[in-house]
């Protein structure tokens, strides 16, 4: 099953705040790996239903009790101030965060369930409660998409798998939707189709001129009218991905689920590469930088920031993540993988 996952990580502590990619990849492994065992969370637990012991695993050496949810599902919050991943257990692809203030959302691929694109909500990343379904009227199988704030409305871009028709690559069978509230509790617009066909993975993004942007997979990007609701221009390849070394035991490249943040005059871009249905060390986070939306974009010389090393690790294929800011002020990524 795939698990959406919250990590700290020192590289991108660095990325954030310094003045240059400068943090080096063993301390950025190092701190992902023991922050994600624990933080002093901000709020209190929430009600916890049934309570187990888990067995130490190969990163740990005492074993813990966790609690159990009423379907069954394994709880992060450990009721004493620490947290073990997953925080949201089952099958939670392409996480996708927004910071509103003192509250999270979150959405993740929902593929072909219907109602889809359920909205989460927390307050400190660790306990999470459903509000509902965005989508309501079956488009096809929902990709990994994008929430947006922006002028006090909210906005989610949704890439959605099709059938074959005129205009779509058979090839690359997908139509970008957007829908839209004025809150994230709905009610949501009907569905918009952008007319960008062939493209997966949207990411919104404003630029330093005020303009509004879509980033796809394969380094695509296309301008947004200024209501966020139609396309402004043309696709254009904006960015190259990071060279994974060939010697790395990956599915391909694919270069996806691109991420925009924009912090302290630098504009960055998290994405995934190496796909997530290859061997376990095949997907991983990647990050580049630039001071205009426009590039030239550098890549970290620490990349990945976040991938498993070896099938010997308890988590595998880490990858497409989203960069947020935790209620203490500090930067933390949240990413799916298989356990």
């Amino acid at each position: 099953m795939t698990n959406g996952r919250t990590s700290r990580s020192s590289a991108l502590e660095e990325t954030l705040t310094g003045p240059n990619f400068s943090t080096s990849r063993r301390d950025a492994l190092a701190m992902g790996l023991s922050a994600a065992s624990g933080i002093a969370l901000p709020a209190p637990a929430s009600a916890l239903v049934k309570v187990e012991t888990i067995e130490p695993c190969r990163s740990s050496s005492k074993s813990m009790i966790v609690a159990r949810g009423v379907d069954g599902q394994r709880l992060a919050d450990l009721g004493n101030g620490r947290f073990l991943n997953p925080v949201l257990a089952g099958d939670r692809a392409d996480p996708n965060i927004l910071k509103d203030g003192e509250v999270y959302y979150a959405t993740f691929t929902s593929f072909n369930f219907y109602p889809g694109v359920v909205v989460w909500h927390s307050r400190d990343l660790i306990n999470w409660s459903p509000i509902g379904p965005a989508l309501t009227r079956p488009l096809g199988s929902v990709y990994a998409l994008d929430i947006a704030k922006h002028q006090r409305r909210y906005f989610i871009y949704i890439p959605v798998r099709v059938p074959p028709v005129d205009g779509v690559p058979p090839e690359q069978p997908f139509r970008t939707y957007v829908i839209h509230a004025k809150s994230m509790h709905g009610p949501w617009s009907e569905p918009i189709d952008l007319g960008i066909n062939g493209y997966i993975d949207p990411g919104h993004a404003v630029g330093e001129d005020g303009r509004r942007y879509l980033f796809l997979n394969e380094g695509m990007r296309v301008p947004l009218t200024d209501d966020g609701l139609a396309t402004a221009g043309a696709l254009e390849k904006v960015y190259d991905g990071w060279p994974i070394p060939e010697e790395w035991e990956i599915e391909g490249v694919y270069l996806e689920g691109p991420k925009l943040l924009r912090h302290n005059g630098w504009f960055y871009m998290f994405s995934g590469e190496g796909g997530t249905a290859g061997p376990p060390t095949s997907h991983m986070v990647i990050v580049a930088r630039s001071q205009s939306i426009h590039g030239p974009w550098e890549n970290c010389p620490h990349n990945p920031i976040v991938r498993t090393a070896s099938r010997d690790e308890p988590w595998w294929s880490r990858g497409h993540a989203t960069p947020v800011q935790g209620p203490a002020g500090d930067w933390w990524m949240v990413y799916h993988g298989y356990e």
